[in-house]
């Protein structure tokens, strides 16, 4: 006769293996989402609005934009050459003489602030120090300055293609992940399982994100300089993009757990419900011969 023993363990066996997957599914989730999140932070049209922003905040650009466009307008009715370099502006940006001469006040920020935006999502915040190759920059890391500094200096377009290929390989991996989830789960199961993998993945990804709206709002109401306000503010704003994104990551899960456990009671109920009584057969009587 042989043993049940190794019948018996075999759901132990698919329960352990599909706890260890999905809970490598979360893990893998989580990395995928952020990067995502970093990828929509880094694209060219998100960054460069963000590094708008940020630049006229530290240039404080409408403060000195009527003496920028007046010393403007003089330099270019001086020059003699076929461009001419904004003044008093921290990034060199040059401009037709002619354009230089006639160009308005809300064209010359939109142009600077665009320029400038451009120039950093390509080459990093070190193009700042192009316009005085001898000075010095002298930011601590550890700093909310320097805090600042390595944010804005994350919006360039080598780290959104670094978070493309990241992407392509979190993605991958996700999808083997599910997969083997899917193999080793049975029934409608298979949607709670998934579904219990995406809001382990989304809900503490959901409450990182909130954490860090909440520091960005304290910081900047606690914070007296500012400059520095404005950019934790642009910060704050920032992270709207992540806890709206994982809000429906987890909303999306939520239903799917939701729904699949109705259907695994209804796949239950349907099994445990009696086979229908088959008809009785008729008696016709003995056949005539």
């Amino acid at each position: 006769m042989t043993s049940p023993e190794p019948m018996s363990a075999l759901p132990l066996l698919r329960g352990a293996l599909q706890w260890l997957f999905g809970s490598l599914l979360a893990v893998a989730l989580i990395g995928f989402f952020l990067v995502i999140n970093g990828m929509q932070l880094t694209s060219s049209g998100t960054a460069q609005r963000i590094l708008s922003r940020a630049t006229a905040d530290l240039t404080e650009i409408d403060a000195l934009l009527p003496t920028i466009q007046a010393d403007l307008a003089e330099t270019a009715a001086a020059s003699e050459e076929d461009t001419v370099v904004v003044p008093h502006f921290p990034m060199v940006v040059e401009l037709p003489r002619e354009e230089a001469a006639t160009i308005s006040t809300a064209e010359l920020r939109s142009l600077l602030l665009s320029e400038a935006a451009k120039a950093i999502y390509k080459d990093g915040m070190s193009v700042w120090a192009l316009a005085d190759p001898e000075a010095e920059q002298h930011i601590d890391i550890l700093s909310p300055e320097g805090g600042v500094y390595r944010g804005l200096g994350f919006l360039s377009d080598d780290n959104h293609h670094a978070l493309r290929i990241a992407a392509i390989v979190l993605g991958l991996l996700s999808l083997a992940l599910a997969a083997l989830v899917l193999v080793s789960t049975q029934g409608m199961g298979r949607i709670v399982a998934l579904g219990a993998a995406l809001l382990g993945a989304a809900v503490p990804s959901l409450l990182g994100a909130v954490a860090l709206r909440f520091t960005f709002r304290t910081a900047g109401e606690d914070q007296e300089d500012y400059m520095l306000m404005r950019l934790l503010d642009l910060g704050n704003d920032a992270t709207w993009l992540t806890l709206r994104n994982y809000t429906i990551l987890t909303l999306v899960g939520l239903g799917l757990v939701l729904v699949g456990v109705a259907l695994v009671l209804l796949e239950m109920r349907q099994r445990a419900a009696p086979a229908a009584p088959a008809a009785p057969a008729i008696d016709n009587g003995p056949a005539e011969a």
